[in-house]
């Protein structure tokens, strides 16, 4: 995981200091570390896996914008839940920095391992405070977070989030003044070229099928933010597989555009 920005790298040390005290960032946290072989086929192309809580094929990574992040320490943490799809992408967190924030206060990772259905403070509350019963029964689980935590604050200079629903809230709401043209997945795209025109798109509803020629047609004359939002939409409604040549196509464009860090994930997926 050479791509991993300092404080990511910092946290990996902070594990591996665990180790040597017979710890680690999972038994205290709940996370281990992971690479780009857990993608899946509803992990965005623009999004570099780092760290999975070893279920379920869950797994959170930092968003590049199709490359257009450079500074790692600057890209947005995204959770994926690829048993949950269509619904399975969340915001968790505005950079690095803030995401080991997160970790250090979203007790019992209840937002990341819940997000699809928790709805309100009160409710990711009443959560944790069921989980925090399991824990009671569980002392040898309570004694390994209770030794981390304390560890991790002092090492990472952690800053307790009061309210993580409002926090996750507010990284959605940041994400929403970035971007130009919303996707379906709620992760949108941020603007590649200065333009105060109107950005065409090519609507995709539900999973019907995709008439190939007219994408040729949209991609023709569609700007780069436009081409990006219908691979988005496209890859969100499962339409890029091996069994559609839409897949090819979709390879080329990015390869176009130079995104190549792109097309090769999107070839791993060859299942």
């Amino acid at each position: 995981m050479d791509f991993l920005p300092p404080t990511l790298k910092k946290l990996k040390a902070f594990d591996e200091l665990l180790h040597k005290e017979g710890l680690s960032l999972d038994e205290g946290i709940g996370l281990q570390w992971a690479d780009s072989s857990i993608a899946y086929d509803q992990t965005p192309y623009d999004v570099l896996p780092f760290m999975s809580p070893g279920v379920d094929g869950i797994h959170v990574g930092l968003l590049t914008d199709f490359g257009k992040v450079t500074d790692l320490e600057e890209a947005f943490v995204v959770c994926v839940h690829p048993m949950e799809a269509p619904g399975s992408l969340k915001l968790l967190a505005r950079n690095p920095k803030e995401f080991v924030d997160f970790l250090y206060s979203d007790r019992h990772l209840m937002v990341l391992y819940n997000f699809m259905m928790i709805e309100s403070a009160e409710q990711y509350q009443a959560m944790v405070d069921e989980s925090d019963k399991d824990y009671e029964e569980s002392p040898e689980l309570a004694e390994a977070r209770n030794r981390v935590l304390p560890m991790m604050k002092e090492y990472m200079g952690c800053e307790r989030i009061e309210n993580i629903y409002g926090y996750v809230e507010e990284v959605e709401a940041s994400r929403r003044k970035q971007i130009v043209l919303p996707t379906n997945d709620g992760i949108g795209i941020v603007p590649f070229n200065k333009t105060d025109v109107n950005l065409p798109v090519y609507a995709i509803t539900g999973d019907d099928d995709i008439n190939l020629d007219e994408v040729q047609a949209f991609f023709a004359s569609a700007s780069i933010e436009g081409k990006l939002a219908f691979i988005r939409d496209a890859q969100y409604a499962n339409l890029i597989d091996n069994q559609t040549p839409l897949k090819g196509f979709i390879m080329s464009e990015l390869k176009k555009m130079g995104m190549d860090g792109e097309v090769e994930r999107l070839k791993s997926l060859d299942w």
